[in-house]
């Protein structure tokens, strides 16, 4: 029964990006077909990494890098980018330059391993891809909504 996001909905919906990510470097959109994903527990109050996922071989200057990239969005509380382009006082000594952690619904994202602008559109797909599989284990037929009771239980 769906109680809100999970490491399988994360895994579901990373399969469904992957092809995307595959597709891009294959039309050398991206310069390359390399690396890592993660997505933070919105319901951690230490902000554990609910879900990690790779593309090509795993590295981890890739892991290294997004979680650099999560460091500078919980520190500002402003996407990576956002933090790069318009308020970039806002780095400090220590801090990862390059764009790709997004705060979206909730929701921090993180990806590193190809360009920046890049690494943000992947981190757009894995949020679209999270929202709405969970919308429909939530609304859809034999989602929480048509489970007896008001509450969400497993």
């Amino acid at each position: 029964m769906f109680t809100g996001i999970s490491e399988e909905i994360c895994a579901k919906a990373w399969a469904v990006v992957v092809p995307a990510i595959e597709k891009a470097a294959e039309l050398e959109v991206t310069n390359g077909l390399r690396g890592t994903m993660i997505v933070l527990d919105p319901n951690s109050p230490t902000n554990d990494v609910l879900f990690t996922g790779h593309v090509g071989e795993e590295n981890p200057v890739f892991l290294s890098n997004v979680q650099g990239k999560v460091a500078v969005t919980l520190r500002t509380g402003l996407d990576s980018e956002k933090v790069r382009l318009d308020y970039p006082h806002l780095y400090r000594e220590g801090d990862i330059k390059y764009p790709g952690a997004i705060k979206r619904d909730g929701l921090v994202v993180a990806f590193s391993g190809v360009q920046g602008e890049y690494d943000v559109m992947i981190c757009e797909w894995m949020v679209a891809a999270i929202r709405a599989i969970s919308r429909i284990a939530m609304h859809g037929p034999g989602g929480a909504d048509s489970q007896p009771g008001a509450y969400l239980k497993a």
